[in-house]
């Protein structure tokens, strides 16, 4: 008996398996994808199918869309597919632009926070002289109404930029290049196409609960391919159902509806006291104090929120960029 050295050339057979462990490895890490897409949105909605829209859940749905862009990146890797990952790039710069508009957005009511804040100041400081603290009240008023005022002129310009944002995004994902494709590729595609959808939706009523519309700008829908189609579905008719409620009130916010609840109470009980401070504009005060308080505290989340999807996309951009320049410089690197 001869022993005999084994040829250690790589075969196909080797090849073929590499790439089938590859592709099952890829399948896995989409389904864990969609799952996890799956879970988030059913926290967006509850058992009855509807939704309160305040700064909480504009705070968590801005978190389930840093999730989803965090999360995307993994099937994003693929260097090699520079068309589909070009065309995540230049989408992912249209969200960057909508985050910095809603955060001028937040800045506005942040500002107009401070007229709340002016007024109350002016309440909460008496004097014993009675022409001083009528003079007092009487800018608290004008204070008040300068709120309501101020929901007028450059927001509105301002929320309709937001709003065509939105609409371009919304456009691009009808641009997801289509024909012929390798399997890594269809599933980069795919990805991109969930990300877009998540992007468009959460955006599409963030913009609708700042700029106080009726409907959202761009009504979008996920395929039956998509694990958490229905339940994306099911959110977005929710939200259509709640933007055009019989009954609403003026704002899409509760927080803002609150807020302008108890500010009318205060001019009313001022109106009726004939100018004077009595109980029950301490009353009204305290409460105006509250829902102040809380409406500081909704804009720090959701500012928070923005920041977040912010950094999240630009850390992905910068990971997708490097990974594509390690790519190129390898396709290089062989040709030589």
């Amino acid at each position: 008996m001869f022993l005999t050295e084994k040829p250690n050339y790589p075969s196909f057979f080797d090849s073929f398996n590499k790439e089938k462990k590859k592709k099952k490895e890829f399948d896995l890490i989409s389904q864990s994808f969609d799952e996890s897409i799956l879970r988030r949105l059913n926290t967006l909605c509850n058992s009855h199918s509807s939704v309160t829209i305040n700064f909480s859940w504009l705070s968590s749905a801005l978190a389930f869309l840093s999730f989803t862009h965090n999360q995307a990146i993994t099937l994003l890797s693929n260097p090699k597919l520079t068309d589909s990952l070009n065309f995540y790039l230049d989408d992912s710069v249209k969200l960057l632009d909508i985050c910095n508009s809603i955060a001028s957005e937040i800045e506005r009511l942040r500002h107009r926070r401070l007229l709340l804040k002016f007024a109350l100041h002016l309440f909460n400081n008496n004097s014993n002289n009675n022409s001083e603290d009528a003079e007092k009240l009487r800018r608290a008023r004008a204070s008040l109404t300068d709120w309501d005022n101020n929901l007028k002129g450059p927001r509105y310009d301002s929320s309709k930029n937001l709003e065509h944002l939105v609409i371009d995004l919304a456009f691009m994902l009808k641009e997801v290049p289509r024909g012929k494709i390798s399997s890594d590729e269809r599933i980069v595609r795919r990805t991109i196409h969930s990300v877009g959808l998540v992007t468009v939706f959460v955006a599409g009523v963030v913009v609708a609960a700042l700029r106080g519309s009726t409907e959202l700008g761009v009504a979008v829908r996920a395929p039956s391919e998509f694990l958490w189609a229905d339940s994306f579905n099911l959110l977005n008719s929710a939200i259509s159902a709640e933007l055009t409620r019989p009954g609403k009130k003026r704002h899409l916010l509760e927080e803002l509806d609150d807020v302008e609840a108890r500010l009318r109470e205060v001019i009313g009980v001022m109106d009726d006291a004939g100018g004077e401070k009595g109980e029950s504009l301490n009353g009204a005060v305290k409460e105006l104090e509250r829902v102040t308080e809380t409406l500081g505290e909704g804009l720090e989340r959701l500012s928070n929120g923005v920041n977040e999807v912010f950094n999240t996309v630009m850390s992905s951009r910068k990971e997708m960029l490097e990974r594509m320049r390690v790519g190129q410089q390898k396709q290089q690197t062989k040709q030589c």
